[in-house]
């Protein structure tokens, strides 16, 4: 999956870790009026009719921080472009159209700035994603997700900057050269072994597995321009250290808690993958690899245990289920789903501390607080499988 990537946006001077929090409103007018036409304009500006991104991003990124400095739960209705029409030029009315992949990137790399700022400045929300007096990470995430539902590409380009953020590239490629390598496999297929890859065609391993099997990517040709200076441009250097890269798993975790049901298989997808990545393979023995695994498996857990999935998954049913029966064999199927790979999730991060903790080499050794945060994550995750199971199970009967 690729989305298309505006240059990260660059701030007025340097941003410095712990300059300070983020404004929580303005004396500014929120009436929707009033911000409608600042959405269609934005699309006015941009160039090949609205699909291609406008020659200087001043006044999106104006009109995106004054929204973002602004909106609560209250008002986000007012404020936010949740017509299709407000993020588009095209006159066709369908609501399943979304924004174009530049608008999308640019907004997601604004989010994510002001997002990593406010874990950067609240030592406790990266500890602990909760909701809570001295946490306004949720109540800024409850804001902007009526944008979230409508709008899978917008969730598509968040997941691909956390990717950048992460370097998930970097721990998926073994997985996606594997299956490139078997791609370009030049042996006869009747001859190679029924378990190998080789034996499938190779538009089918390069155009559908492999984009499931790697996160969503920055096209490098359009991320040229902030190459070279951190994560996100307009940032310190501090952003792009192991310091930074925990923030980032911070703000990963409070979205995968709080954004809309809607986005949760997109998301709930991108999680698995970032697990995988980062307990899989060699990079699994590294202790900043172990700590990003926990803390996404952590959050996962808990959104498993939230009822809002339930009520996402019960909503899918078809229309020809009788009421009575409120629970859908697709629900179900999720449900079972669910619980396998969690599981499967927990045995791979409790394999990985097992390693640690019988390793015998200071190389292979983990800090008294990842493997007290790992240890947590694998008790809630059984927890969770254990209140899943029960479902699971009866949906079976």
């Amino acid at each position: 999956m690729s989305v298309v990537a505006a240059p990260v946006p660059a701030l007025v001077g340097t941003w410095r870790v712990g300059s300070g929090r983020r404004r929580r409103g303005s004396s500014g007018s929120d009436d929707g009026p009033h911000w409608a036409p600042k959405w269609r304009r934005l699309m006015t500006l941009a160039s090949a009719g609205g699909s291609g991104p406008p020659r200087s991003y001043d006044e999106f990124d104006h009109t995106v921080r004054g929204m973002l400095n602004r909106i609560s739960a209250e008002n986000a209705c007012r404020l936010l472009p949740l017509d299709t029409s407000l993020r588009t030029l095209s006159e066709s009315g369908d609501p399943r159209e979304d924004s174009p992949p530049w608008w999308a990137a640019r907004f997601a790399a604004l989010m994510l700035v002001s997002y990593l700022q406010v874990i950067h400045t609240n030592r406790c929300a990266r500890g602990l994603a909760m909701r809570s007096a001295d946490n306004v990470l949720p109540a800024y995430l409850d804001a902007v997700a009526p944008l979230l539902a409508r709008s899978p590409r917008l969730v598509d380009a968040l997941t691909a900057w956390f990717a950048r953020l992460l370097k998930l590239q970097d721990l998926s490629w073994p997985t996606a050269r594997l299956v490139l390598l078997a791609s370009h496999e030049q042996r006869e297929r009747a001859s190679l072994p029924a378990s190998s890859l080789g034996r499938l065609p190779a538009e089918l391993l390069k155009g559908r597995i492999l984009r499931f099997l790697t996160p969503p990517v920055l096209p490098h040709s359009l991320a040229r321009n902030f190459a070279g200076a951190g994560p996100l441009a307009g940032l310190c250097d501090c952003w792009d250290t192991e310091e930074g890269r925990r923030d980032a798993a911070a703000v990963l975790a409070h979205l995968l808690l709080f954004a809309p049901p809607a986005s949760w298989p997109q998301l709930s997808a991108f999680a698995v993958c970032v697990i995988e990545s980062a307990l899989s393979g060699h990079h699994g023995h590294q202790e900043s690899s172990v700590y990003l695994g926990a803390s996404v498996l952590v959050a996962v857990a808990q959104r498993l245990e939230s009822p809002t999935v339930e009520q996402a998954q019960s909503s899918e049913q078809s229309p020809f289920v009788p009421p009575s029966r409120r629970r859908t064999q697709q629900s179900d199927v999720h449900r079972r789903s669910d619980l396998s790979i969690l599981n499967r999730m927990a045995d791979l991060l409790e394999e990985r501390v097992s390693e640690f903790v019988s390793a015998s080499s200071p190389e292979l050794e983990l800090n008294g607080f990842v493997r007290t945060r790992a240890q947590a994550a694998i008790e809630r995750a059984r927890r969770a499988c254990g209140k899943l199971r029960p479902t699971a199970e009866s949906a079976k009967q």
